[in-house]
């Protein structure tokens, strides 16, 4: 039986517009995929699970990376091989060569500088591993999962630069997703049969459009809208070692 939300989305998916919006962003992909090899980043999140498998209708030898390291939420792995079970992917796995945990320890990093892009955590810990798999295995080109909606900084950006732009590096970036809203993409996941990470039915403090899933980090919008009690609530070691780096 469908949960509340999942009701909701069901009936969304449904619609003639949000068909229309799933074609025309097939559309996108078929357009980044003339300019270049391009290979899909997944995050286990709801937006690039949705992703990969729309790319992979169009284009099923796309290869799909996905990193892990010790600030994942706990589910995030076992929800990964679930998923590549149960739907046939082929995913190359990347690991920093370090604890992330350890090193914002020794940090002692505060909220504005966890969520740095520039950041050694984010540029050796996540980016670097990455960026390596990707030339291993020739690809110039990444899609991603980003969205408008989600912020005021990726809305500028994605307008400014469309949906498909050439970075300085040569290397190209293609965000189909760029023009859904966070029930778009929960309807795709539900008509396509696609088990949602149950990180988003972990919602006694957010909904599960507003559970935004990255490092378990806060950045500084979620000190302010609720993520520290839901990490209380639902992930008490991440907590602690939070409370520990002196975050929260």
């Amino acid at each position: 039986m469908l949960r509340e939300h999942e009701l909701a989305w069901s009936l969304r998916g449904k619609m003639p517009s949000f068909r229309w919006l799933v074609n025309q962003t097939i559309g996108y992909i078929e357009e980044a995929l003339t300019t270049t090899s391009f290979l899909v980043s997944w995050s286990a999140g709801k937006d690039s699970t949705a992703l990969v498998h729309l790319i992979l209708s169009v284009a099923p030898t796309t290869p799909i990376i996905i990193q892990f390291d010790d600030c994942d939420w706990p589910e995030k792995e076992p929800y990964a091989d679930r998923i590549v079970t149960a739907l046939g992917w082929t995913v190359h796995k990347v690991r920093p060569d370090f604890s992330t945990w350890g090193m914002a320890q020794k940090l002692r990093l505060g909220d504005e500088e966890i969520c740095s892009q520039g950041h050694r955590l984010t540029r050796d810990g996540f980016l670097k591993p990455l960026i390596a798999k990707r030339h291993e295995l020739g690809c110039n080109g990444v899609f991603l999962g980003l969205r408008m909606e989600e912020s005021k900084v990726r809305k500028r950006n994605l307008e400014s630069r469309g949906h498909l732009y050439q970075l300085k590096d040569s290397s190209w970036r293609s965000n189909p997703l760029w023009k859904w809203r966070t029930e778009d993409v929960f309807a795709y996941l539900i008509i396509n049969k696609i088990e949602i990470n149950p990180c988003y039915f972990h919602n006694r403090f957010l909904t599960p459009e507003k559970i935004r899933l990255s490092w378990a980090l806060p950045t500084p919008l979620g000190l302010a809208t609720g993520t520290v009690e839901h990490i209380r609530y639902y992930y008490p070691e991440q907590f602690r070692r939070l409370r520990d780096l002196g975050v929260v």
